[in-house]
Order: C-alpha cells, then sequence, then structure tokens
C-alpha cells in the first residue's frame, strides 16, 4: 500500500504541469486526454472487479494491474512526448489504476477469510499506509523536479508499480494468502441481477461522493498551476502543498476512525463535501502562499475523510461482492476523473485558476448536498442496531 501511495503521490501533483506547462499540451487537450482515460478506466474497472470475484485467485489482477502502470508511467519517462503521454494516460493507465482498488478488495477478502473482526481495522490502518506516502514523496518529488527533470516523478512511479508487483509475486508462492469470498446466495425465485442490486440511497451515495471527489479534481489539476502562476509559489511548493495535506489527512483519519463509531458515514461524507467547498472557495481568493499553507488544516481534514471514509462506504454497497463493491472506488474515482478533468478544461481554457476553484467550491456543495438529500433517513448518530 506505501507503494502503490507511491505512485499516486510522485505524479499526481505534477499531472497538469508536465502535460500543460512542460509538454506544451493546451488546456483543453490535456483535459480531453485524462477525460478519455477516465471514461475506459470505468469499464476496465467493472469488468476487473466482477472477473475478481470469479477468479480462484485475485492476486493474479493486482499483478497485472502493477505491470499495466510500470509501463504507462515508464513509458512517460523513457519517451517524453505529448504522443506517449496520451498513449500512456489514456489507454495504459486505465488499466493501472484498478490497482489501488483491486489491492484494498484483496486485503477485505483476506481478513474477512482469516480475522472478520479485524477487517474494517486493518482497511483503515492501510489507507494510512498509502497516506503515508503522500507525506513523504509530494515534497521530495518536487525538489527532484525541480532540482532535475519533473519527468524523474514518472520513473519513481513506474519503479514502485514494480516493487507492487514484486511483492504480490512473493505472496503468490504461499499458498495460505491465496483468498476468495464465496459468491452471494440468491434468493428462491429471484433474478441473477437481484444479487448487484444497489439501494436507492447508496445509488445517491455514490452520485454523491463522484461529484466531491470532482471538485477534489479541480482541485487537483487547477492547484499547482494557481500556485505557479497566481501566488508567486514554485514546483517546490507543489510538493510541499501536496505533502502538508498528507501529513494533515493521517491524524484526521484516526479521528475519522473514531467518529464513524458515533456518526453515519453518509454524515462525516456529507460534512467532508461542506468542508472541501470551504477550503476551495477561500483558497480562490488567497494572495501569497504563507496563507495558502495555513488553510491546508481544511484540505487535510476534508481529503481524509473523503478518501478514507469512502472505501468501508463503498466496500458494503453490494452484498457478498467485496471485488465488484471495490471496483466501484475506482468508478468513482475515474468518473469524477472525467467530470474534474472536463471542467478543468472549461474553465482554464483563458488561463483564469481562480474562477476554476470557485466553481469547483460550488460543485462540492452540490455533492455534498446529493449525498444529504439521498440519505436523509441516515443522518445524523449511528443507531444502536448499527454501532453494534
Amino acid at each position: 500500500m506505501f507503494f502503490s501511495g507511491v505512485t499516486y503521490a510522485a505524479t499526481m501533483p505534477y499531472a497538469s504541469l508536465v502535460g500543460v506547462d512542460t509538454l506544451g499540451m493546451s488546456p483543453g487537450w490535456f483535459a480531453t486526454v485524462m477525460a478519455a482515460g477516465s471514461i475506459l478506466g470505468t469499464l476496465v474497472s467493472l469488468t476487473l472487479g466482477y472477473i475478481s470475484d470469479k477468479l480462484p485467485d485475485r492476486r493474479l489482477l493486482v499483478l497485472a494491474t502493477a505491470l499495466a502502470g510500470i509501463i504507462a508511467h515508464g513509458m512517460i519517462y523513457v519517451w517524453p512526448t505529448q504522443l506517449s503521454f496520451m498513449i500512456a494516460m489514456a489507454l495504459v493507465m486505465p488499466v493501472a489504476g484498478a490497482c489501488y482498488g483491486q489491492c484494498f478488495a484483496y486485503v477485505r477478502v483476506y481478513y474477512v477469510t482469516h480475522d472478520p473482526k479485524r477487517a474494517d481495522f486493518m482497511v483503515t490502518a492501510l489507507r494510512m499506509v498509502f497516506t503515508l506516502a503522500w507525506i513523504v514523496v509530494p515534497p521530495l518529488a518536487g525538489w527532484i523536479a525541480a532540482e532535475f527533470d519533473i519527468f524523474n516523478v514518472y520513473l519513481a512511479s513506474s519503479l514502485s508499480y514494480a516493487a507492487v508487483a514484486a511483492i504480490f509475486a512473493l505472496l503468490m508462492a504461499d499458498k495460505a494468502t491465496a483468498v476468495q469470498m464465496p459468491p452471494p446466495v440468491r434468493a428462491e425465485g429471484a433474478s441473477l441481477l437481484s444479487t448487484f442490486a444497489l439501494p436507492l440511497g447508496t445509488l445517491a451515495g455514490l452520485a454523491g461522493l463522484v461529484v466531491m471527489t470532482a471538485a477534489m479534481r479541480i482541485l487537483t489539476f487547477t492547484v499547482p498551476l494557481f500556485i505557479v502562476g497566481d501566488l508567486g509559489g514554485t514546483v517546490t511548493d507543489v510538493g510541499f502543498y501536496a505533502g502538508i495535506t498528507a501529513a494533515i489527512e493521517a491524524p484526521c483519519m484516526l479521528l475519522l476512525a473514531y467518529l464513524t463509531t458515533r456518526w453515519t458515514k453518509e454524515t462525516l461524507l456529507a460534512a467532508a463535501g461542506l468542508v472541501m467547498a470551504a477550503f476551495i472557495g477561500i483558497a480562490s481568493i488567497l494572495t501569497s502562499m504563507a496563507a495558502f499553507y495555513w488553510l491546508l488544516l481544511l484540505n487535510g481534514l476534508g481529503t481524509a475523510a473523503l478518501m478514507s471514509v469512502n472505501i468501508p462506504y463503498v466496500q458494503d454497497a453490494i452484498k457478498g461482492r467485496v471485488g465488484l463493491s471495490t471496483s466501484l472506488m475506482d468508478v468513482v474515482a475515474i468518473a469524477a476523473n472525467l467530470l474534474g478533468a472536463t471542467a478543468f478544461g472549461l474553465l482554464t481554457t483563458g488561463g483564469n485558476y481562480r474562477f476554476a476553484l470557485m466553481v469547483g467550491a460550488g460543485v462540492a456543495v452540490v455533492g455534498a448536498a446529493i449525498m444529504a438529500f439521498g440519505n436523509m433517513s441516515r443522518l445524523g448518530e449511528l443507531r444502536t442496531a448499527e454501532a453494534t
């Protein structure tokens, strides 16, 4: 999970700087490439999620997706052109992007099989390990990008995917780590589709997650350019922004782990959307890096909730289908990437990054509202039956 975190932490803060500033793509073309990858990634993720619940050994999918990551980001490093960036991000990374979700699906199934009482705890703990990579890597990657070559961040990601592949290859040598969930039992007379059913409240929650995460994507794509262009910062500041946010996330996740025993996940996620809206909205009117750094307290709290509470929320979506449910994390992320990249392309065509952030704040509010109004009966404190 740490190396999986490195693959994101080394590259995501710099994607728009590489595509737009370094390779010379227009914001609109960059957004189109990212959107195309998102569309394909949605289909790939659902397919792999369904397959993972059928395969006798789900570790094979983690290995395959990690190999795709080696190829995609290795291609950008070895062949740094607009064409390689387009091929990697639109065609290969949709497969590699499923590695994150399939790792969590494997962890969930392993602990449900061997130690069910620890399953939720271990998923949360490993999400914190993922976050540790975001504390360590972005400042280091920012320094390397500024002092040497920005494409080195893709080398770091490719090597990290190689580490994930090596770890799972070693796991496959141990038969005890081969686990799988039994298929869900279909009620007598019920159709096959009934085993894939999603309640309306869950559908609303997933839609709200997509919209709130899209606001975060608008932030992710816009803020590096905003820091460099509007706040007078540097590429190194971009790395510190990501690292500081992650450092705040880690203790916030501990707080959220406690709050999930008191409040429903829907309540926490809707509140997270409002916190993100406050951060993005206030950031859009700032004029100095110093003030921006102080504001990262809000960013860390909101991001921690949307990136940790969402995991058990999504994994419970389709009963008895952990792999397919977990793949919905990828679907949410990919759909959000599609919306966020499209919005980024439209909103920043004239180079107005402040306006893009203002719209991002509004999008976060809309997502929180969808989550809240679609789950009114689920808002508030946990009921006794749920808590036990």
